[in-house]
């Protein structure tokens, strides 16, 4: 006996029909796997045959119900590989450290970083939130629209330690705003 993988199937194919299929090669059983929460078909069945070789050279790569079919001998539940710990300077990591612990806080400066803004606040609607500034921008993407943030910057770190204290979590437009020192200090 050997049970084969069999991929690439229609989600709605049925036990039966891959039972009829595989029958020329001995079929005792074949079972479609669906995902436990949904009962949505995973795309593939698991198949047991007298005749895995068989099976394996007349079927594999032929097409079944409009698709082109995978079968293979199946390998068991699949065990994750262990990664290595991903070096810094990839894309998207946010600059998180590598040991898995928290990020340190960024060092005091004159520039502040504003998060979670509407796309609607623009760079002088930002200026009138946040009096006292020398510069304040709304950082804007390739199309011209909002990213959502902002940097504003004050004459001393001293000045931008004030306006975190009275600006972070306050409401802007129906969203508390995240105020914070920039990461990369001015």
């Amino acid at each position: 006996m050997t049970t084969l993988f069999v991929g690439n199937l229609p989600f709605d194919a049925k036990d039966e029909d891959i039972s009829g299929l595989f029958a020329p090669y001995d079929c005792t059983s074949a079972a479609m796997q669906y995902y436990d929460d949904s009962k949505r078909s995973k795309g593939f069945a698991l198949v047991t045959v007298n005749d895995g070789p068989g099976a394996i050279s007349n079927l594999h790569d032929t097409e079944f119900q409009g698709r082109k079919m995978i079968v293979r001998e199946d390998r068991g539940p699949g065990r994750k590989k262990e990664r290595p710990p991903r070096r810094s300077g990839g894309g998207g990591g946010g600059g998180a450290p590598q040991d898995g612990g928290a990020a340190a806080p960024p060092a005091p400066c004159d520039t502040i970083y504003v998060s979670n803004l509407p796309w609607s606040v623009d760079s002088e609607e930002l200026g009138t939130r946040f009096p006292g500034h020398s510069k304040c921008e709304v950082v804007t993407g390739w199309d011209g629209r909002s990213r959502g943030y902002g940097l504003v910057t004050y004459g001393s770190a001293d000045a931008a330690q004030k306006a975190i204290d009275e600006m972070n979590g306050t409401d802007v437009g129906g969203r508390n705003i995240v105020v914070r020192f920039d990461n990369r200090g001015s």
